[in-house]
């Protein structure tokens, strides 16, 4: 058998092998596949643990025998994303609504009318930076854009001038406010 666990974010890309399944242990799932690429997201401070699959078929359970029974077992195809919630002991397959799932890997972002609050978290998720919005009604301003291969100071300024806001920070911490001076 082929198995390792994993604490934070993968993408994994499994050749098939019927003989020896490859065995995710991710915070409380368990992933068998036998060849497929998929991606995985298991951080310690999520109540969750979700798998995505781009290619292939994927089975999720429980790792505890205890709330293996009472969860079951949900198998997934691509395009479809498994939920498993240990406090609520919920197992749940729904079809992948987020079209930057990966972006942490392939840097390519896509925002159709996506609040401005969620368009942060991608990018502080996919840059491991830290964005700093000013007013709390920022973060329900609608964003439609796309970024391929950007950096993230690129990206800040095109939201910066698509809102008129002032942009200040670099590196790692950055913050969005109104404009001053209304200029």
């Amino acid at each position: 058998m082929r198995e390792v666990s994993i604490v934070g974010e993968a993408f994994f890309d499994v050749k098939p092998n019927p003989e020896k399944p490859f065995v995710i242990n991710a915070g409380d799932a368990q992933v068998k596949v036998l060849g497929t690429s998929f991606s995985v997201s298991a951080y310690p401070d999520n109540e969750a643990v979700e798998v995505i699959v781009e290619t292939g078929k994927v089975q999720v359970i429980s790792k505890d025998p205890e709330k293996q029974e009472a969860m079951g077992e949900i198998f997934l195809t691509p395009g479809e994303k498994g939920t498993l919630i240990s406090k609520t002991r919920m197992l749940e397959k729904t079809l992948n609504t987020d079209p930057n799932f990966l972006s942490w890997k392939t840097h390519d972002l896509v925002f159709d009318k996506v609040p401005l609050g969620d368009v942060v978290r991608c990018l502080e998720k996919t840059y491991h930076i830290d964005i700093q919005l000013s007013e709390p009604e920022f973060g329900d301003l609608l964003y439609e854009g796309h970024f391929d291969q950007k950096p993230a100071d690129f990206v800040l300024d095109v939201i910066r001038l698509t809102f008129n806001l002032d942009l200040t920070g670099s590196n790692e911490h950055y913050a969005l406010a109104s404009r001053k001076n209304g200029n």
